[in-house]
């Protein structure tokens, strides 16, 4: 089975938890706090892909980002496939120059019905224009006008927020502002964000042997 560096982004770290349960399914992983990627962080031979969490911190407090300078870093070097989430997706559009801003109304603990626009790669096994239900919670969102300037482009958006998910143009890497670790939300399964996990593994990872 591959080997996934998993970047917990979160200050309380135990909330990690639910990624790495998810991610189990599809790969072993090795999991480090965000403080402890410096900005000369080197990834073992043994890693196959590098997925970077979701977080409490705000992207759009400078404080707050500055604190993830390693994990840009990271992200500017990392020569794997990787895949970015919710904090994790802003981190990595932002390492190439995109930029970020505050919801109007904050998307808190909810699946949101969230559009296809480009299938293959991630979302494989979707269809263009298809909406599917996906794990919600953040305040901050990646400006869509801003994807083409750093390389980015666009896979999926919502109602509630324009950029939902992109993939470098050049490298392996995807951003997805929704949870896919989460199928569940009180009494509601879907069981998509899984498949997309799946995705990533099947079509990226494995598919190049690494």
């Amino acid at each position: 089975m591959t080997k996934t560096l998993l970047v917990n982004c979160y200050v309380d770290s135990s909330r990690i938890n639910p990624v790495c349960d998810a991610l189990s399914k599809f790969t072993v992983c090795k999991t480090v706090p965000y403080t402890k990627i410096q900005p000369n962080y080197q990834l073992t031979e043994d890693i196959s892909a590098v997925v970077v969490s979701g977080s409490e911190t705000r992207i759009t407090n400078p404080e707050d980002k500055a604190k993830y300078d390693g994990v840009m870093q990271l992200i500017l070097n990392c020569q794997v496939p990787l895949l970015g989430i919710c904090f994790g997706h802003q981190l990595l559009c932002s390492a190439f120059g995109a930029k970020t801003a505050t919801l109007k109304q904050p998307v808190i603990d909810k699946f949101e019905q969230v559009n296809i626009i480009q299938t293959g790669d991630i979302l494989s096994r979707f269809r263009r224009g298809q909406t599917v239900p996906l794990a919600e919670y953040h305040n901050d969102y990646v400006l869509k006008d801003s994807l083409e300037g750093a390389g980015f482009n666009l896979l999926a958006d919502s109602a509630s927020c324009e950029v939902e998910a992109v993939k470098h143009k050049s490298k392996l890497f995807f951003g997805v502002q929704f949870h896919p670790e989460r199928i569940t939300i009180g009494s509601e399964t879907h069981p998509e964000g899984h498949r997309i996990l799946d995705n990533f593994y099947a079509n990226n990872v494995k598919r190049l042997g690494i």
